[in-house]
């Protein structure tokens, strides 16, 4: 065989395994989080209770928020079952001036009527993202616990007391569950909300279970105020402050626990597009955190399963651009060598199995929920059908990391600030459009020569695209 074809085909399994590999811990996890008495934060009652609390700052960054969130926020703090004198919140503005005087006045008004310090904070220069917020905050914050929240946030009742008691455990920082607060506004909503808690229950819970560490999502966790300074505040050079500070607790090999028995609610975006650009600004910081800690993990003292998984979880977004290449290379074989059947069959195979499977977990996941399985699997079809047609934003985004260009995004719309954007759903899908015109000239390239095996995987692609256009246009994502 000619050198370059055995090249090819490495590179179309390497591709490959790195392509399915993130499914597949999906589903251990999964299997591990359903399972009882193992790696599990016990509160007992006892513990809950506590005479001299340490005082917590809650940080609250905000920039074009709908104000009323804010109020919700702050009245939602108020029913927290912690003491209120050990409480401060601090809420960072990186709004224009006119914004922020706005916000100033519904907030002084709002402070008279709960029982705990509220500081409002101003940043003329907006600069080092959310982050650079945080950092700002940080610097006048009185709390021994510093815990963040975003506008949108509605935290469970005791969400506080039951962190502390996890913390006089041992651990550093926790990362409590994220629930959808607008499941029910739209059927995007719902899709997004369901996959959203499918994802904190592997990613995050599962996760724990198996290797006894998690990550932090940008609202709700909670990390003592000394830990964070040692290792420099948030960084201002990355636009998933979380992810980042996430990542240098475990290098750093701090604890980081998973609380199951308390929970933030969030919005979900409730429209195609605000997804699209949540999506592409996470793929975008996930890219950016791997490039920058790559070598950190790999010269780590953590164990050698540890720095795969974690580099694993960094990459989930880059299965996009895999995906893609593996299509692409697949497609090459086929066409400059004839069939590669003998290698592509057993990939195939072991894909549907994989998925069938993950696809499986996720309906069970909505069933003990309490969805009935026709509605769970209508749920699976509807958020691979609006998630699939953003692949190029997510590969473009990822590229942009890489080679360090600046990704400019728009802050996912919130509150009474969706209707403010309505307009932008009749931007067209320019690169979701150019990315399905691809596939179809290449199902049509290898359909002509009678490859079958190719034409299904490629045409299995396109097929979310009639129900893309629909619902789009139709205005119901």
């Amino acid at each position: 065989m000619p050198i370059g074809y055995m090249t090819l085909i490495y590179f179309l399994l390497f591709t490959y395994l790195l392509f399915i590999f993130p499914f597949i811990l999906q589903i251990i996890f999964y299997i591990a989080s359903i399972r009882r008495n193992i790696n599990t934060i016990d509160i007992s009652m006892e513990a809950q209770s506590s005479e001299n609390p340490p005082k917590v700052t809650i940080l609250v960054p905000v920039r074009n928020e709908d104000p009323h969130l804010v109020t919700r926020l702050l009245y939602e703090i108020n029913k927290l079952n912690y003491g209120h004198d050990k409480i401060e919140v601090i809420i960072i503005s990186d709004d224009l001036k006119k914004d922020f005087l706005k916000l100033k006045n519904i907030i002084e008004n709002t402070s008279k009527h709960v029982d705990y310090e509220v500081k409002l904070l101003w940043r003329p220069y907006a600069k080092g993202f959310k982050a650079g917020a945080l950092n700002y905050g940080l610097k006048h914050a009185k709390g021994e616990i510093i815990t963040v929240l975003d506008a949108d946030s509605l935290p469970e009742q005791n969400l506080l007391k039951k962190a502390l008691s996890a913390l006089r455990k041992g651990y550093d920082a926790l990362m409590v569950k994220w629930l959808p607060s607008n499941p029910n506004e739209n059927l995007l909503c719902e899709a997004i909300g369901s996959y959203q808690k499918f994802a904190f229950k592997t990613l995050f819970e599962g996760r724990f279970k198996v290797l006894g560490y998690t990550g932090l999502a940008g609202s709700g966790f909670i990390i003592r105020r000394k830990v964070l300074e040692k290792l420099g505040g948030f960084n201002e050079n990355c636009i998933l402050e979380d992810v980042d500070l996430g990542l240098r607790l475990f290098l750093k090999k701090y604890n980081i626990g998973f609380l199951t028995n308390t929970y933030v609610s969030l919005e979900v975006p409730s429209d195609y597009l605000s997804y699209r650009e949540q999506q592409k600004r996470w793929a975008y910081g996930a890219a950016q955190v791997m490039k920058r800690y790559f070598i950190s993990i790999l010269k780590s003292t953590r164990s050698i399963i540890e720095k795969l998984e974690y580099s694993v979880y960094l990459s989930q977004y880059i299965s996009s651009l895999l995906l893609l290449l593996f299509t692409l290379l697949a497609t090459l074989l086929y066409l400059a060598y004839g069939s590669i059947d003998f290698i592509f069959k057993p990939l195939l195979t072991l894909w549907v199995f994989v998925f069938s499977i993950y696809t499986g977990l996720f309906i069970h996941f909505n069933v003990r929920g309490g969805l009935s399985i026709f509605r769970a699997i209508r749920i699976a079809g509807r958020i691979s059908g609006v998630t699939y047609p953003m692949m190029p934003h997510l590969m473009l985004s990822t590229f942009k990391a890489l080679i360090g260009i600046r990704l400019f995004w728009l802050v996912t719309p919130k509150g009474a600030r969706k209707r403010e954007f309505k307009v932008r759903k009749r931007f067209p899908l320019i690169y979701e459009t150019l990315y399905f015109i691809l596939l179809a000239l290449l199902l049509f390239g290898v359909l002509s020569k009678g490859y079958l095996l190719i034409s299904s995987w490629i045409l299995l692609q396109l097929s979310s695209a009639p129900y893309f256009y629909y619902m789009f246009l139709k205005e119901k994502i």
